[in-house]
């Protein structure tokens, strides 16, 4: 969904090796760290900040990668040496047709392939935990159990379906690429009733609202994210208005690190869905409204508010 990927590098090319050793220090009750946002494997400091995060005491060192440079077995070995004990690989598609169209990439599902096949022999040297995620959209969200059987070689412990995110890129494709959610939800429902019982409870859809998914398995209903991190202060996109309302509810803290070029606000997951997200007055009837994010803003602009109907039930698989 990334819009503006120059501005992101301008943003944090003062990010210094100290800044991050304090971010990994800054809250002691935070054992789980995930290195993302572009593509980190390209980042030459990778390897040296997974065994930063180790020496910080970090229990899970997580990567979210395009998998690509996975590819080459003595830097995914690194990666493994490093501390590095989950991998999050992002994979679109059950070919190369789909999955190089949608990264417009010719030979990405080649690289990244090859970059499951080396995790799956990674994982018998070290403690090691892969996942897939699959933005689900126009393009893919048909081939749910394709996928599935595509990637049974590489010993996946668990298949992450993320709808697509109508926020920077995904706003702007929308019309081009954003099914209904109900669709999504439909062929979920019988991708779901394909598989084996021990393999529904290794599915999970994401960043879908609860009250399109009632038909589907709790155990599949993914799961609430709940995530900070550091963004340098002059990159705080909300208005003052929005941004003195996060402030109240603690969800941006600003002024939280001082770095050594840069000073950084801590921005958490549920700030940016306040963002972007909306709900209407029917939701509070919901049983599911202490949990829902609400609806991206872009969303009810294309399709409206039929589909989202209150429900009583509160029972999820995974909160």
């Amino acid at each position: 969904m990334e819009e503006d990927r120059e501005g992101r590098y301008k943003r944090l090319i003062n990010q210094t090796e100290s800044d991050v050793w304090k971010m990994l220090l800054s809250n002691p009750n935070v054992k789980e760290v995930m290195f993302t946002s572009g593509e980190p494997t390209l980042h030459p400091l990778l390897p040296r900040y997974i065994r930063m995060a180790k020496d910080a005491g970090m229990e899970v060192i997580g990567l979210i990668t395009n998998g690509r440079m996975l590819s080459y077995m003595p830097y995914a070995r690194l990666l493994c040496k490093s501390g590095l004990n989950h991998v999050l690989v992002s994979i679109h598609g059950p070919n190369a047709k789909v999955h190089d169209a949608l990264t417009r990439t010719r030979g990405a599902f080649a690289q990244t392939t090859k970059g499951l096949e080396n995790l799956a022999l990674l994982k018998k040297e070290f403690v090691l935990k892969v996942h897939t995620s699959y933005v689900v959209n126009k393009r893919n969200f048909r081939f749910f159990k394709e996928f599935f059987d595509a990637m049974q070689p590489y010993d996946i412990d668990q298949f992450v379906f993320n709808v697509m995110m109508l926020d920077g890129r995904g706003a702007k494709l929308a019309n081009i690429l954003m099914p209904r959610y109900t669709e999504i939800a439909s062929e979920f429902l019988r991708f779901t009733q394909s598989l084996a019982p021990q393999d529904v409870s290794r599915v999970f859809l994401l960043d879908i609202p609860y009250c399109t998914t009632t038909a589907l398995p709790d155990c599949t209903r993914g799961y609430v994210e709940r995530y900070f991190h550091f963004e340098p202060e002059d990159s705080i996109t909300f208005s003052p208005e929005k941004e003195e309302v996060l402030v109240e509810k603690g969800l941006v803290k600003p002024k939280a690190m001082d770095g050594d070029k840069a000073k950084y606000t801590i921005v958490t997951k549920s700030a940016h869905d306040e963002a972007v997200r909306v709900k209407r007055d029917e939701c509070k009837q919901c049983g599911y409204n202490h949990i829902c994010r609400g609806v991206f803003q872009k969303y009810i602009d294309l399709y409206g508010w039929d589909e989202f109907v209150p429900v009583v039930r509160t029972t999820i698989g995974k909160e």
